[in-house]
């Protein structure tokens, strides 16, 4: 297994992976667009996160063959005092889920962070997804609140 920062060449293959992590929580969001990673918003949005150098991202390879990646960029709060990353999106391939190609994925974006000089880390999940809700706090992440939506 090996983890490495993702380059311009690389943005296909994030939009590839990000597809899949649409796909997977579109049972927990029936709003999503399915289509977006592979639109020009969604290739704009890697190109913007490739070339923030505040930005992580990274893919996660087995033999070569991309098997997930993750992507966190700084977050401003007005009104909280430390310095944030949030991870924006994280997707590991289905056939290697559960093998610690996520923790490993996390490791890594927040010890780059931590070396850019940011302080706390954010992630957002799906209220339903629990077990992304699980795998976050088993990695120290703890809720601090809840979104709520309604339809109009």
């Amino acid at each position: 297994m090996v983890i490495r920062r993702a380059s311009p060449e690389d943005i296909k293959t994030l939009q590839d992976l990000n597809g899949e992590l649409l796909a997977d929580n579109l049972k927990y969001d029936p709003d999503l667009k399915l289509e977006w990673s592979l639109s020009e918003d969604g290739q704009k949005y890697f190109i913007e996160a490739l070339d923030n150098p505040n930005s992580v991202c990274l893919i996660a390879e087995e033999n070569g063959k991309p098997v997930g990646y993750i992507s966190a960029t700084p977050r401003e709060y007005g009104y909280r005092q430390s310095k944030y990353m949030e991870i924006d999106n994280m997707e590991v391939v289905a056939d290697f889920r559960s093998k610690g190609i996520g923790s490993q994925l996390i490791d890594e974006c927040l010890k780059i962070a931590r070396e850019k000089g940011y302080q706390r880390a954010h992630v957002n999940a799906y209220y339903a997804n629990t077990g992304a809700v699980n795998f976050y706090e088993r990695g120290g992440f703890k809720r601090i609140d809840i979104s709520l939506e309604k339809d109009l």
